[in-house]
């Protein structure tokens, strides 16, 4: 949705309270700059127009006007109030409040806005567009597209009113004539931002996502600070495989890495991909496959000119600092770069560039909690180097950072005694992000562990087996976050989710409490406490090795709506706490009863309060389901040693599906990822027939999945008499033809009764 926003000088916006106002030659120069989008230049102006003219309403509205047009509603709003305050029958500053009003969520009183302007002008089309858009938003659909409607007969070129209108008939399932609106919106305004992603929205929905990026990469362009479109954009990424190196595509894919546009993992595939057309990788990976492990000496793998060339890949470095690579072809390179390295410990000539490969290799196989294979030579090559290194630190002798690099690309150093001494050695200086990584992080995550509060007991029998998994692998371990991610009310996103289904309002603009039921390592809540910045969080966990993970993160981020405690969920009845949202994705499915564990939560769940869960699907499940069975059979244990061995089985049947596509994901890809995925100590399936009849008992309302929209369109397809998306028993025949359709699991947000 745009925002229609505007400054004109005229008469009428003078107040009675005083005949000081901007002269027109001052207006104009301020509308000059509104025009051409300096917004900056154009505040400064208008607040010394408040300052001179502080009783003259056209002062306040442009002002207003500069600061919704920069995004800045908040602020926007109480200037506006005055403007409206010292010019009530100004029908552009009231129409520009309810904007304001609009876009933070208080709909009810934008509504009142627009229909108060459209009684002092009833031809006034921008109110009738804004009108139309927030009728849409209050769930009367066919009403705003009336309105919007009306708007275009009174302005048959107004290229905001048709984008607005193409948004209703994109929500309404009518992607083609959407289609139809945004082209229309931009042949009338070539530059508009928001009509090329929005276009680009439509296009992610019907599957054309390089098409998409196309118009979502035109939008940044236009508008370089545009949130949604970069958002956007990395939604786009991350389903696409190219055949060559597109660079504009890449450089898409390094910003949206390092300003965090979505979670850094779920760009993994499409990194790798670009990764391995560097043309120094491409050639280790074919010499490689050529030759047996631990025939290849650094000096043959990678020349001085290679190993230059790799560390200034900004995407290699990025993605190998960031999150584990998800590839098992850069994974059998990196694990013959850190043999071969391991076997050259002893050379006191490394370059620069050498030791700085070896760290960055070091970085991702801390990150990947050692998960790479392991050949006996290696484990006893690392078992003399750790002695060695014990004699040094406890005698005080020198210590190559080559040394240490070596050997922190295999074990944690806070496996060493009096590790912590290494930040004492000047030889160390080049590797200090290493040492923080292993010593500080690991040493801060032990001092929140030791304050970390307890809610409840932890039962004893599945409950201590759990949590026991989860205090030796904490899952998962991350570094980046999304960090572009949108502030909102509880209501507003359940709209923006849902726009067509109808629910009972929260209408809490601020401190709604919130809980995450099981919250890991803390990504999960993270983004809610971000996402509902105005919210209290409360997250709970069973175990405290992922709770003290969680909570470094958060102080690291200055995150202060999120607090931390252990519990179990099964022993929550024994608290008196109400809330009004409650999300538990991924974690009921482990409990001894989920759906126990279930009513538990809803016990605490205020009227027309929200949950979401996430619980695994049994179709979905299927590849794991085979992968546990060969696991059972060969006899495997969740022990880091079997993991390793496990994997490389798993990778080397190449000629089994279900197995490649276990492969294919994230988790696969860690220690404690794959012991999540493959070695979890409990856990429980469901199917949508089963999640309809406890819908039904626990009178919950189903307001839908969270899916790609490229899924929802398909389903709408099959299913066009469900625009709404909600018939699970439609749902259940999609997956039996589309079993993979969830993931591994189902994602859904439901509503309490009031």
């Amino acid at each position: 949705m745009h925002n229609q926003k505007q400054i004109k000088s005229s008469a009428h916006s003078r107040s009675s309270h005083s005949t000081a106002m901007p002269t027109l030659v001052e207006q104009e120069s301020l509308i000059a700059l509104f025009k051409s989008e300096q917004f900056a230049e154009g505040e400064i102006l208008a607040r010394q127009f408040i300052q001179r003219y502080s009783n003259a309403a056209f002062s306040w509205k442009a002002l207003g006007t500069l600061l919704l047009a920069a995004d800045r509603q908040r602020e926007a709003l109480p200037v506006l109030k005055r403007a409206v305050e010292l010019a009530p029958y100004d029908t552009e500053s009231i129409n520009s409040l309810g904007k304001a009003l609009q876009d933070l969520n208080q709909l009810k009183e934008a509504l009142d806005c627009f229909n108060q302007a459209l009684v002092l002008q009833p031809n006034y089309a921008s109110a009738h567009a804004n009108r139309g858009n927030v009728l849409a938003q209050l769930g009367h659909v066919e009403e705003g597209l009336a309105c919007l409607t009306q708007a275009l007969t009174l302005r048959p070129n107004f290229a905001i009113a048709i984008n607005d209108q193409a948004n209703i008939l994109k929500t309404l399932r009518r992607p083609t004539e959407a289609l139809t609106g945004y082209v229309r919106a931009l042949a009338l305004k070539p530059n508009f931002a928001q009509a090329y992603n929005n276009l680009g929205l439509v296009l992610q929905e019907l599957g054309r996502y390089h098409d998409a990026l196309a118009q979502h990469r035109r939008a940044l362009e236009l508008k370089p600070n545009f949130n949604y479109a970069k958002i956007n954009c990395a939604n786009c990424l991350k389903w696409l495989h190219f055949q060559y190196d597109d660079l504009s595509a890449r450089q898409l894919l390094l910003r949206a890495l390092q300003e965090g546009w979505c979670r850094p993992s779920q760009l993994v595939e499409v990194s790798c991909n670009f990764i391995k057309f560097n043309s120094t990788i491409r050639k280790a990976i074919q010499l490689i496959e050529l030759t047996p492990l631990a025939q290849l000496p650094i000096q043959e793998l990678l020349n001085p000119i290679e190993i230059e060339a790799l560390i200034n890949d900004t995407l290699f470095v990025s993605v190998m600092e960031t999150i584990p690579i998800c590839d098992t072809e850069l994974e059998r390179l990196l694990t013959q770069l850190r043999y071969s390295m391991l076997r050259a410990v002893d050379i006191d000539i490394a370059s620069p560039a050498q030791l700085q490969l070896l760290q960055i290799i070091a970085i991702q196989c801390y990150l990947n909690e050692y998960v790479f294979a392991v050949t006996d030579d290696e484990t006893a090559r690392i078992t003399e180097l750790k002695q060695r290194l014990t004699t040094a630190i406890e005698h005080q002798l020198p210590i190559s950072a080559w040394q240490i690099a070596t050997f922190s690309a295999y074990c944690s150093l806070d496996c060493l005694p009096a590790a912590a001494t290494l930040f004492d050695y000047p030889s160390l200086a080049p590797i200090t992000a290493l040492l923080i990584q292993h010593l500080r992080e690991p040493q801060q995550q032990s001092e929140y562990r030791h304050n970390m509060p307890q809610l409840t007991p932890i039962e004893s029998g599945i409950s201590t087996l759990v949590k026991n998994q989860y205090e030796e692998n904490p899952y998962p371990r991350w570094v980046k976050t999304a960090a572009l991610t949108q502030a909102l009310t509880i209501d507003a996103f359940i709209h923006q989710q849902f726009p067509l289904i109808q629910f009972h309002l929260l209408q809490k603009q601020v401190n709604a409490d919130i809980l995450i039921a099981g919250c890991g390592t803390g990504l999960h809540s993270i983004d809610t406490a971000l996402r509902f910045a105005d919210s209290q969080v409360l997250a709970i966990d069973f175990s405290l090795a992922s709770l003290s993970y969680a909570q470094r993160k958060t102080v690291e981020l200055g995150i202060t709506n999120l607090r931390y405690a252990q519990a179990d969920i099964l022993q929550l009845n024994t608290l008196d706490l109400q809330f009004d949202l409650i999300e538990s994705a991924g974690v009921l499915h482990h409990l001894e009863n989920p759906i126990v564990g279930w009513k538990i939560l809803l016990s605490h769940l205020r009227p027309s309060g929200f949950m979401f869960l996430g619980l695994y699907s049994k179709y979905a499940r299927q590849a794991v389901i085979k992968a546990r069975e060969f696991i059972a059979a060969q006899g495997y244990q969740a022990t880091a040693d079997d993991i390793r061995h496990c994997r490389q089985a798993l990778i080397n049947q190449t000629d089994v599906p279900e197995y490649q596509r276990l492969i294919s994901g994230i988790d696969f890809h860690s220690l404690s990822g794959c012991r999540d995925l493959l070695f979890h100590v409990n856990e429980h399936h469901f199917t949508l027939p089963q999640i309809a009849d406890l819908l039904r008992e626990f009178k919950l309302n189903f307001l839908g999945f969270v899916v790609d929209s490229a899924v929802i369109n398909d389903y709408c397809n099959c299913f066009p008499d469900d625009p709404t998306a909600t018939n699970l028993e439609y749902w259940n025949q999609f997956e039996q033809e589309h079993p993979n359709t969830f993931g591994n699991m189902y994602q859904f947000w439901m509503q309490k009764a009031p």
